[in-house]
């Protein structure tokens, strides 16, 4: 916990477990992908192919969301101050006036206990449940979780929601709550919710943001539809060149489907990473710059896709 000038106490929730569940299951992703992209380049025509590209596909759809989670965990903390209370989880932030806080207790002082989210990880239990009967307190609907944790968690009341979350030093937050309620506030805050859909709304609304974006996704489905629709015509292709600049040796046609796997890995990062830029006004050229370099590397795919089938 650390305290400002102004009187602003600053909590973080646990971060250690978290992070270290999250960097090992990256790398263990991007080795078993790298691996599975090894073994089908080797691979014949038939199940062992398609079974080594498996690895490399869960790693493009699970390392960004991992990657993301751990982003949230690092930049996530809990600002106590005499007007209210600042949450932020990643790109969610929520800000709440002292007068708009009903109460705050710990987990345990629940009667009946509210529902956790569905799918939660360490260091990354976040989400919204619908909460009734016996479990609403004070009319509250839903809860909304913004924790690294399921033990400990301090549970924040207002009229609409419940906001659980999980400061590394739980009592010292309670302490220090109740004596900011006990000062009263000159001037609460202005309640402010921002969710990561706003920031998407706000990139969609870029007409530079979305032409890119678009182009270089449907330049990927250009290439994964043209490979696709040329395997069947070609038994085997030659990938890559002898040093005097003969066609290299052939291999199995099925292994062209390598090129737009890669192709997809890359563009899903480019993306991504544009994505992250994008958040500051100050670094959205960048981003910009990201996206445009993403839409011609699956064009420089596609060239290389010609030159391997015209040499076959």
């Amino acid at each position: 916990m650390n305290q400002s000038a102004k009187e602003e106490f600053v909590f973080v929730p646990p971060r250690q477990g978290g992070r270290l569940f999250h960097i090992g299951l990256i790398l263990i992703l991007l080795a078993g992908g790298a691996l599975g992209l090894y073994l089908a380049s080797q691979a014949q025509i038939g199940p062992i192919f398609l079974l080594s590209l498996l690895p490399g596909l869960l790693a493009v759809i699970l390392v960004p969301i991992l990657a993301y989670n751990l982003y949230c965990l690092q930049t996530a903390y809990y600002i106590l101050e005499r007007d209210g209370l600042r949450l932020r989880w990643g790109l969610r932030m929520e800000e709440i006036p002292m007068n708009a806080i009903i109460w705050v207790h710990t987990q345990d002082e629940l009667v009946v206990p509210l529902p956790f989210p569905l799918l939660r990880l360490p260091g990354a239990v976040v989400g919204n449940r619908q909460i009734s009967g016996a479990a609403r307190q004070a009319g509250a609907k839903s809860v909304e979780y913004m924790a690294s944790k399921t033990r400990g968690l301090v549970l924040i009341g207002t009229p609409e929601s419940i906001f659980a979350i999980s400061p590394q030093h739980g009592e010292q937050f309670l302490y220090i709550f109740q004596r900011l309620t006990e000062l009263g506030s000159l001037t609460p805050l202005e309640a402010r919710s921002v969710h990561p859909t706003f920031l998407l709304a706000r990139l969609w609304a870029s007409r530079w943001a979305r032409l890119l974006i678009l182009t270089s996704l449907m330049l990927s489905l250009a290439l994964l539809a043209w490979v696709a629709l040329a395997i069947p015509s070609h038994l085997q292709v030659n990938l890559g060149f002898h040093p005097d600049g003969s066609p290299g040796d052939t291999v199995p046609a099925v292994q062209l489907l390598l090129l737009p796997v890669l192709n997809s890995l890359i563009v899903l990062v480019d993306i991504f990473i544009g994505i992250f830029f994008y958040r500051r006004e100050e670094t959205q050229d960048l981003s910009y710059l990201i996206w445009g370099s993403g839409a011609i590397i699956p064009l420089l795919f596609l060239i290389g896709a010609f030159f391997i089938l015209g040499s076959t």
